[in-house]
């Protein structure tokens, strides 16, 4: 099932490029929507019940050396580009705006390019939404003295040598072209080094102990599941810090998560916040969550 699907994606991405035809109509239904917050709420709601994009369903386009795969898309998200379009859409009132928010999101410096794309949340996608002024970083100022601190040694070359053949989607490509151009990523490993990715975080048992907590959230705010130092190596390459991303909103007196999630269903769906996190209780990796603001 997962490799029919998976081919599933690799074939789709053509007919869905994401054409600005598309971000001018989802853009129009929020045209009177006014304020950040509104306008993620209610382009949040848009996508809900739409597929899990299993394996990352975008990429670097048409011009991608390494990733071909559409620059956005409306079909499928995964929990991150969920989150980047979202985003992208709420701080946007016209196409070409939009597409160049989620460039500046994915991208350092907004400069497309698989080796400047935001791979590693904790290292590379926070600090830089920070950084760029389209994210905040409220973690210590709702959590106070309950804040502790992830750390994850980044093995930015060991990750590099752990790519697979399956991320190289260029769909022109030969197998022997695609394994040139593997063996040609896998070769940048040289230019980089292990690095230490630090995040700020209140602990998910704390919270399911002292549930009332949860009013200083504001509504809106983006959350990221902390795992820290989530030895991923055998995988990836790589230990990191953060697992998955969505967004809270309230609705009368709970906290609701929307999100792209590989969990059943796979899908973009929502459920109250507590219950979402009550499952990791104890829980051997994932420890906490951090939280982040869209700046107006």
């Amino acid at each position: 099932m997962m490799k029919l699907f998976f081919v599933f994606i690799l074939t789709s991405t053509i007919a869905f490029a994401g054409p600005r035809e598309e971000a001018e109509k989802y853009l129009g239904r929020g045209s009177q929507i006014t304020g950040v917050t509104s306008r993620l709420e209610t382009f949040t709601q848009m996508f809900l019940g739409l597929p899990y994009g299993v394996g990352g369903p975008l990429g670097e386009g048409p011009d991608g050396r390494y990733d071909q795969d559409p620059l956005y898309r409306f079909d499928t998200f995964d929990c991150t580009t969920y989150v980047e379009t979202i985003v992208s859409l709420a701080l946007s009132r016209e196409a070409g705006e939009f597409e160049r928010a989620m460039d500046n999101i994915r991208y350092e410096n907004g400069e497309v390019d698989y080796l400047k794309r935001s791979h590693f949340t904790d290292l590379w996608w926070i600090p830089r939404n920070i950084s760029n002024g389209i994210l905040s970083d409220i973690t210590r100022e709702i959590g106070g003295s309950q804040v502790l601190i992830a750390r994850a040694d980044i093995n930015l070359p060991g990750w590099l040598k752990k790519i697979s053949l399956a991320e190289i989607r260029v769909p022109s490509a030969s197998t022997s072209e695609r394994n040139a151009l593997l063996e040609e990523l896998r070769s940048m490993n040289r230019f980089y080094t292990m690095e230490v990715a630090e995040v700020p975080y209140v602990s998910i048992n704390w919270i399911l102990k002292n549930p009332s907590w949860i009013k200083n959230i504001p509504t809106g705010s983006i959350v990221n599941f902390v795992r820290p130092n989530w030895d991923l190596t055998e995988q990836y390459g790589s230990h990191q810090n953060i697992s998955h991303q969505a967004f809270l909103f309230w609705r009368g007196n709970v906290l609701y998560q929307r999100h792209a999630s590989a969990s059943s269903p796979p899908a973009v769906f929502e459920l109250p916040f507590l219950d979402y996190i009550k499952k990791f209780e104890n829980h051997a990796t994932m420890k906490g969550v951090h939280f982040m603001r869209v700046n107006e």
